[in-house]
């Protein structure tokens, strides 16, 4: 499954985060003999200060850990907008933490002693969805850059056209003729860069996709966000 991690990304690092460190220094060797790229931390406070969470990669992190726990780190990288997957590890069966986990948008809940394939696997899909929202988040912010270039107009057009409304309902709805309607709608495909009433949709589906992941957008798009 290593084909996962894609030779034209940075390298996907998994950042292990436990107080034990014979179990750190055991989980970095293991990760080392098959090839993917480990680092090790004793507390989340130390991850926070030192781990690069702008490159690739995922989180295994144990639940219990002294100071800011497992499931506190997990509120505060969501709080800070950081799409790492988190890959929990326990040594008990806690079923009211582990669910509170998943329900926060955990990758995976592991239970200690764990095998090594089972943790390769999880490592590797984990690696995978990281990359598949690092995507999107680019998809986005390009979407979002030609989308800034419409005038106040061709960003009401562009949110009606992607809602599927005719020229002449949209001219209804502006109280604009059908023409200008028409020349609004040439202005913004061109500035979206869309060849087709699908592209469109797309790119509005993008901003929609962006607010459910949390992207940060830090500049308003006006017309009642695209119609949020």
């Amino acid at each position: 499954m290593l084909e996962i991690i894609r030779s034209d990304s940075p390298q996907a690092t998994v950042h292990i985060i436990d107080d034990d460190p014979n179990l750190r220094m055991s989980l970095l060797n293991f990760f080392e003999s098959t090839a993917i790229c480990a680092d090790a931390f004793g507390t989340a406070d130390e991850f926070l200060d030192n781990a690069d969470l702008s490159l690739p990669g995922c989180i295994l992190l144990d639940v219990r850990l002294p100071g800011m726990t497992g499931i506190e780190l997990q509120a505060r990288l969501k709080a800070m907008g950081y799409p790492l997957p988190i890959i929990f590890m326990s040594g008990n069966a806690n079923v009211a933490i582990s669910v509170h986990a998943m329900k926060e948008g955990a990758f995976d809940f592991l239970l200690k002693p764990f095998d090594g394939e089972t943790l390769i696997e999880t490592t590797l899909l984990a690696f995978k969805r990281n990359l598949e929202l690092r995507d999107q988040t680019a998809a986005f912010l390009q979407s979002r850059a030609c989308v800034e270039t419409l005038t106040p107009r061709e960003t009401e057009v562009f949110a009606y056209v992607s809602e599927g409304m005719m020229n002449k309902q949209i001219a209804y709805e502006m109280k604009i003729s059908e023409i200008m309607v028409k020349l609004h709608r040439g202005r913004m495909m061109k500035k979206l860069q869309a060849r087709s009433l699908v592209d469109v949709v797309r790119k509005f589906d993008q901003m929609h996709e962006a607010k459910r992941m949390k992207v940060d957008t830090t500049r308003p798009l006006e017309v009642e966000d695209l119609r949020s």
